[in-house]
């Protein structure tokens, strides 16, 4: 019989001899957004509030930024073809993309409609209460009829709308590894709005941000990997870096996940 292989223990170099001191931040955070049987969330009056309005239900459904005043990109209905997802699932790697061809727009309409686009009110993630607390930004380096600028993504128009103009060392300098960069051609990054969650389900609603976060960004990258675009899931960045890329104030709206896209030319 074969024994079993040892692993390593790690939490002694994590807290020290002593232990998870006190005073640690994440201990704090967990034990605050924990939920017991006869502890409520404390939001009853915005749950009730929520029944009792149409015109909040129809907000709260249709959560995102827009900004329909800015020129932008109107993005192709470009679906996934005939991509199976038991091969997108084999063949999706986390891998950082080649010098080669600008990244076509179709395949980056194709990993956004994927990731975030809506569908009558929905959108392809599971979002606790569906308060959809995402907000999705490109960074375009070299894709196909797009001007390199930082883009938000209007998921219920299926458009990119310019913020701001944007190089390759600026989305390098939000990168712990600025290498990664070099080849991009384009970065997605995913920013929260935590009220929009916490106003119904407190501070375990910052928790469930994350979670859709994590959600989105898999449907990315198995859509990248049904187009055949490289793409790269990243948690190293610097936040205020990013924030400041993408205009957020890092506080009320703060990134939490990003991923780069393809090649360059």
């Amino acid at each position: 019989m074969t024994a079993p292989t040892p692993t390593a223990e790690f939490a002694s170099l994590v807290y020290g001899p002593a232990g998870v001191p006190l005073d640690d931040p994440a201990e704090a955070f967990h034990e605050a957004s924990r939920l017991y049987p006869d502890v409520a969330p404390g939001r009853l009056a915005a749950l009730v509030e929520l029944a009792r309005s149409p015109e909040l239900q129809q907000t709260v459904a249709r959560s995102s930024r827009t900004h329909e005043h800015r020129p932008g990109v109107e993005l192709p209905d470009a679906g996934l073809g005939r991509a199976r997802l038991a091969r997108a699932l084999a063949s999706r790697r986390s891998r950082p993309g080649p010098a080669g061809a600008a990244l076509p727009q179709r395949a980056l309409a194709a990993v956004l409609a994927a990731a975030h686009r809506s569908a009558g009110g929905r959108r392809a993630v599971p979002s606790a209460g569906a308060l959809y607390p995402l907000e999705l930004y490109v960074a375009a380096l070299a894709v196909e009829a797009v001007d390199p600028a930082v883009y938000h993504y209007d998921p219920f128009r299926h458009r990119l709308a310019r913020l701001a103009p944007v190089d390759r060392d600026a989305v390098a300098a939000a990168l712990v590894d600025d290498g990664l960069a070099a080849n991009a051609a384009a970065l997605v990054a995913v920013t929260a709005v935590f009220w929009r969650s916490r106003f119904k389900y407190g501070l375990r609603g910052y928790r469930f941000s994350l979670l859709e976060a994590g959600h989105l960004v898999q449907n990315a990258l198995l859509a990248a990997a049904a187009v055949g675009v490289p793409a790269l899931p990243l948690g190293g960045f610097y936040d205020r870096r990013l924030d400041a890329l993408v205009g957020a104030d890092g506080l009320d709206e703060a990134s939490v996940y990003a991923f780069l896209l393809g090649g360059r030319a």
